[in-house]
């Protein structure tokens, strides 16, 4: 009779403590799952959007960003932690002056995610679920192909899409906020 094979699951917590080596992981149901590299546009796109959300935190005194995949617990049981692109948090979901090496306490107010050519698009909403389900206030999509950014919201049916000539203006989730959807392709 042959052995059998039985995975053990890694919690939230394990996750971030444990040394997975070179690379970018996610935790998902429980498993490690390491993420394919992006292109550099990916990358560029990802630092404007960082900067905008900067300048705005800076700007307003109204909250603060965080990039480089930093963690988001989006579900327990078992745990999956999401790393977003770029995320913006206000004071008032969780001030800056405890964001540490844990778990944040509560989801972003806003997680953005740039869509690149190997995401299918089931596994994309998908994500946005798991955010809007954990709390996220907003979630940008940014498409680089058609240079468009889809924002959905928990309370929205379908997303607000926006093209490269509109503006971003008028959020309540972002007070005081506007840019230029071109300002994210630059």
């Amino acid at each position: 009779m042959a052995p059998e094979l039985t995975t053990r699951l890694m919690t939230a917590e394990q996750f971030l403590d444990a040394d997975l080596g070179d690379g970018t992981f996610e935790l998902i149901h429980g498993e490690v799952v390491r993420m394919a590299p992006t292109s550099p546009e990916h990358g560029l796109i990802c630092g404007n959007v960082a900067g905008l959300l900067w300048d705005y935190g800076r700007r307003t005194g109204l909250g603060y960003m965080l990039s480089n995949d930093s963690a988001v617990l989006t579900q327990r049981g078992p745990d999956t932690v999401r790393g977003p692109d770029v995320c913006f948090y206000s004071h008032a979901r969780w001030p800056r002056d405890q964001v540490s090496r844990t778990l944040p306490p509560v989801a972003p107010d806003l997680v953005v995610e740039v869509s690149s050519p190997g995401n299918r698009p089931g596994d994309m909403h998908e994500k946005i679920g798991e955010f809007l389900n954990a709390g996220a206030l907003m979630v940008w999509v940014v498409y680089p192909k058609s240079r468009t950014l889809a924002i959905y919201r928990s309370f929205d049916a379908a997303p607000v899409v926006l093209q490269e000539g509109q503006t971003i203006e008028d959020l309540p989730e972002l007070p005081g906020s506007q840019c230029l959807v071109s300002d994210i392709f630059r």
